[in-house]
């Protein structure tokens, strides 16, 4: 009885609504557009509204090599870097090891088991752009298979035999195989890659690798203040384990005022500096100086020493520098040699040009002139600019 009286009530229900819809239908609008396009499947009634979206934001050709800013380092920069250092290596041992089969990526406990088709898409994508590389992704390698021997049935996952192996990397032409390792240990923090390469035909080892890094070791995705492009880093650790060094040149012209008995006199000046870096990121540098200033009415003379310079700004991929400099050496003229001690500030907005300030300590010597005049003993300020490369 209560099952009548339900169908009852619906039913009367539905008699009440369907005029009522009728009665407010209007037609729908045609879609206006391509004429091949197919028409959009939508109720009576209903038009369909293109939403605007934003204009994308432009990103920089450097941006890849730029992380943000901060006390901590984002895993996927360090496990991008990571996944270039394999791939660098990868790249080394050239097409012989080509086409790569992916056997599998195997992650750590505490990490989301979907990361694993995130780096594999990763690393196929930096073969690709480093070495030309093919990867093949093995869908026989998971797979669940069963199999009855000697009465049993045995069930397993992925190749556990070597025929099956050699099978499957002929199916796909593949010369080796690949499998990947990430491990998270969170105290302290450190994230693991490991790489193995394993020839198909005869299962040797190709290639194997372990990628360690920390939010201290990263060379790459250290934040602004210390990132730089994967080339450079490169080429300072090459030069470094070659005993190369890093030679700097710089011409630097200016104006300066030197002191003399009554007026003091200005003087064009012009040097020319070699010097090498060291430290950390190019920290410091050091060298010779050999310039001189002149002036057409007076006096000319030749400055002969030894600079150096503290970079003040954080290492920066392009971005200004501004360093620290001191410098000492000799004073020569026709007639008469003195010393001189230095200092001041290099400013380097862009990338040859620079701008500097600074002051010369003269020790005071006699030149031979008419009448005899006695130059330095006092403070010499300079302002100029110049013109850097390496």
């Amino acid at each position: 009885m209560t099952v009548v009286l339900l169908l009852a009530s619906l039913l009367a229900q539905a008699s009440d609504v369907a005029p009522a819809a009728g009665s407010q239908s209007t037609p729908a609008q045609p879609a206006t557009g391509d004429a091949n396009q197919t028409a959009p499947d939508v109720p009576s009634g209903a038009a369909v509204v293109e939403r605007t979206r934003p204009p994308r934001l432009k990103v920089a050709p450097i941006e890849p090599y730029l992380a943000p800013t901060g006390e901590t380092v984002d895993a996927n920069d360090i496990l991008d870097e990571m996944i270039d250092e394999a791939t660098a290596d990868l790249a080394r041992l050239g097409t012989r090891v080509a086409p790569i089969l992916l056997e599998r990526i195997r992650l750590s406990d505490n990490l989301n088991p979907d990361l694993a088709s995130v780096i594999e898409a990763r690393l196929a994508a930096s073969l690709g752009r480093a070495a030309n590389v093919a990867l093949v992704r093995c869908t026989e390698c998971w797979a669940t298979r069963g199999r009855l021997e000697h009465g049993a049935w045995i069930v397993s996952r992925g190749i556990n035999r070597r025929d099956d192996l050699v099978a499957v990397a002929n199916k796909y032409s593949a010369r080796t195989l690949l499998t990947v390792a990430v491990t998270l240990q969170e105290a302290p923090s450190t994230l693991a890659m490991d790489v193995e390469l394993v020839r198909a035909d005869d299962s040797s080892v190709a290639f194997a690798e372990q990628y360690r890094m920390t939010p201290d070791n990263a060379l790459l995705y250290r934040g602004v203040e210390r990132s730089q492009s994967r080339t450079e880093r490169l080429k300072q650790l090459e030069d470094r384990i070659n005993n190369k060094p890093r030679f700097g040149h710089a011409a630097e012209f200016g104006a300066m005022v030197v002191g003399s008995t009554g007026n003091s006199i200005p003087a064009a000046v012009g040097r020319y500096q070699l010097t090498e870096r060291f430290g950390e990121d190019g920290l410091f540098d050091a060298g010779l100086s050999v310039g001189g200033f002149f002036n057409t009415g007076t006096i000319a003379a030749a400055m002969i020493g030894a600079n150096w310079s503290m970079r003040l700004t954080p290492a920066q991929l392009a971005a200004s520098e501004l360093r620290l400099t001191a410098g000492a050496g000799g004073i020569v003229t026709g007639s008469a040699t003195s010393t001189y001690a230095s200092a001041g500030l290099r400013y380097r907005p862009a990338v040859r040009i620079t701008l500097h300030a600074g002051i010369h300590y003269l020790v005071a010597f006699d030149a031979p002139t008419k009448p005899p005049r006695k130059y330095g003993g006092s403070i010499s300020p300079e302002l100029g600019l110049g013109f850097s490369w390496q």
